[in-house]
């Protein structure tokens, strides 16, 4: 090398769709380590956890909202998804519909204020959305915490077996991936990259069942297929409600991830299924 040149470092890795991998990593690490830290404080500090999360998903969602001019009420939205959470929490699932029958007519009322904006019933609709897709999700996860005796350890076994498909879905479609499954809300999903996670999942699924014995490889097995199937749904329900507000990512609170709502989004869209199937197959 000539005196005069200066040695470049090379650039960081980078998936396709521009993060940092590097940075991708370290913060999913931190997140694991924030999950299973809380997890071992026990059942009532894991649903705080649940409740910030979740919260802060739908917050992303309604900031956006307004960033985008949009006139959501934002503290009503989050106090119905909260009320949808800690409904869960007291075991009380009945009074969901009273949550969002609640949410409903609050949203149309507030939309009759002066400061309503120009679009008040899209703002009804979008406010709705936020409570019954994500204070709803969170709802789902929260009932399968409060499973006895086992809740926890089935609650964290669905989360890392979606997320398992998440990753898997992410390096098959990375590698392999030439189908797309729907080009026009996330041109990086294909059908190749679907296959991936569900074998993943489906192998996470047989895995946590294997040493959880609460949950069992055959229900294993049932929640790898529940987020093999659901969780792409998930990501391209997110995808299509960031493309009609005109934003990427829900915001930037997670490094190389985006937002929380970025990350449950898979999470929130498989759980009241997965609460469903729990509920019925675990007496």
């Amino acid at each position: 090398m000539a005196d005069n040149q200066v040695a470049v470092p090379p650039a960081p890795e980078t998936p396709p769709s521009g993060r940092s991998l590097r940075t991708a990593v370290m913060t999913g690490v931190a997140l694991i380590l924030l999950i299973i830290g809380t997890a071992l404080a026990g059942t009532t500090p894991f649903f705080v956890l649940v409740v910030v999360v979740v919260l802060l998903a739908q917050y992303e969602l309604l900031d956006a909202l307004i960033k985008t001019h949009h006139r959501p009420v934002v503290p009503f939205a989050i106090l119905c998804g909260l009320g949808m959470l800690v409904t869960a929490y007291l075991e009380e699932p009945r009074l969901l519909s009273a949550v969002l029958a609640g949410a409903l007519v609050g949203a149309f009322v507030l939309a009759l204020r002066p400061q309503r904006g120009v679009s008040a019933m899209t703002d009804v609709a979008w406010t709705l959305l936020s409570v019954a897709w994500i204070g709803g999700g969170g709802a789902g996860a929260v009932l399968i915490l409060m499973m006895e005796p086992s809740g926890l350890s089935l609650l964290i076994s669905f989360v890392f077996i979606t997320a398992l498909d998440d990753i898997g879905a992410y390096f098959v479609g990375t590698r392999f991936g030439k189908h797309k499954m729907a080009p026009s809300l996330s041109p990086a999903k294909s059908w190749e990259g679907f296959a991936g996670g569900m074998v993943v999942s489906l192998l996470g699924g047989m895995a946590f069942g294997y040493f959880v014995d609460a949950l069992g490889v055959t229900n294993g097995l049932a929640l790898g297929g529940i987020a093999g199937l659901l969780a792409p749904v998930g990501d391209l329900v997110e995808s299509m409600a960031k493309r009609e507000i005109g934003i990427k990512d829900s915001s930037g609170l997670l490094p190389g991830h985006g937002g929380f709502l970025d990350r449950l989004d898979a999470i929130i869209f498989c759980a009241p299924a997965a609460c469903l199937y729990l509920r019925l197959a675990i007496s």
